[in-house]
């Protein structure tokens, strides 16, 4: 039996829409791209201070298998054990934003200029 994710919901900061989706943060969009995608919108909490980068937790691997799918290549993912709670498995699918030509932005630090004065991040790149 898979976790039921509505265990997520009912929190001060979790917005809950229909199907059993909880958000934490401004997520709609990411919403939107899993919809257009074709992934079945139910049974997921989708925590992120932005759509640039959060994860997606999901009650099965395979839905986290999917959900990734559906994101890429607008995002890097990574899906993996996010760990047991309840006695069920609880998997996730981290995504971060990439930029059109293929990298992945940082989504918190755009730029970082270290004391020796070496600029080691532009525009939310690594510089090297």
């Amino acid at each position: 039996m898979a976790f039921d994710m509505i265990k997520f919901g009912g929190g001060r900061w979790v917005k809950t829409h229909p199907n059993n989706v909880h958000t934490h943060g401004s997520l709609e969009p990411v919403l939107s791209i899993l919809d257009v995608r074709g992934f079945e919108l139910h049974d997921l909490f989708l925590i992120g201070f932005n759509d640039s980068c959060g994860s997606i937790v999901l009650p099965s691997e395979s839905r986290a298998e999917n959900a990734a799918a559906a994101l890429e290549p607008a995002y890097e993912t990574r899906v993996h054990l996010m760990g047991r709670r309840d006695g069920e498995d609880v998997w996730a699918t981290d995504y971060t934003r990439r930029a059109l030509d293929g990298t992945t932005l940082s989504a918190f630090i755009t730029d970082l200029t270290l004391k020796d004065g070496r600029q080691v991040i532009k525009d939310g790149r690594w510089v090297r």
